[in-house]
């Protein structure tokens, strides 16, 4: 038999600093170790089946990130959550193993929280508004095609500013994030470096991954 898992998890704390290439060894080891049954891929070089929908940028968390295995033999899901629960660190909690709905393609759009720390933030509440009454923001984006301006304006205009207290605000966003092309929320700090000389560092969480008419996806 062959069955598809999709397995949800969180990946918090210390555990956002490491690359999504050192994320799928860890993932493997702990399948590898629980005495999960997976399948291997055929060839030269058999490795454990894994398929991630849209790898985090390196120091971001996820809420609600899932990888797609597949299984040889019976297992419920309970037992499996159960068995890659023992495996893994504290900083990458299982947190459910469900039958796939979506295809990993299906993926859209993606929500994220950035938690910004400064000194007052009223102030820093006046500048990011100000800022995106702008016509244009233009900042550097880095892809693997090099460098380009790009005016990542149209992006955050749903952006929604919140205070925690006078040292905090969290600001709220959805944006693109496929295979297609993907915006890091991260790009709005370039801004607020390059038109206001803020230097900001965000704490940044990807909350929700979503489908093309923003529903969730499963």
């Amino acid at each position: 038999m062959l069955k598809n898992v999709r397995i949800w998890f969180e990946k918090k704390g210390a555990a956002r600093y490491i690359s999504h290439l050192d994320l799928v060894r860890c993932m493997t080891r702990a399948l590898r170790l629980a005495r999960v049954p997976v399948w291997y891929t055929e060839g030269y070089n058999p490795r454990v089946y894994m398929a991630f929908a849209m790898p985090l940028s390196l120091g971001v968390c996820g809420n609600r990130e899932c990888m797609d295995i597949r299984i040889t033999e019976e297992i419920s899901n309970e037992e499996l959550v159960h068995r890659l629960s023992e495996r893994l660190p504290e900083d990458l909690p299982i947190l459910a193993g469900t039958d796939p709905v979506h295809r990993l393609e299906e993926v859209a759009y993606a929500e994220y929280q950035m938690d910004l720390r400064c000194s007052d933030s009223l102030a820093l509440d006046g500048k990011i508004r100000s800022l995106l009454q702008m016509n244009t923001i233009f900042v550097l984006k880095h892809s693997k095609k090099g460098d380009r301006e790009m005016d990542v304006k149209p992006y955050f205009r749903d952006l929604d500013i919140r205070s925690i207290d006078r040292n905090m605000l969290a600001l709220s966003v959805r944006l693109p994030c496929s295979t297609a092309g993907s915006i890091n929320p991260s790009l709005l700090v370039d801004a607020m470096r390059r038109y206001e000389g803020e230097e900001l560092v965000p704490y940044i969480t990807r909350t929700r991954l979503l489908l093309a008419d923003f529903s969730d996806f499963f």
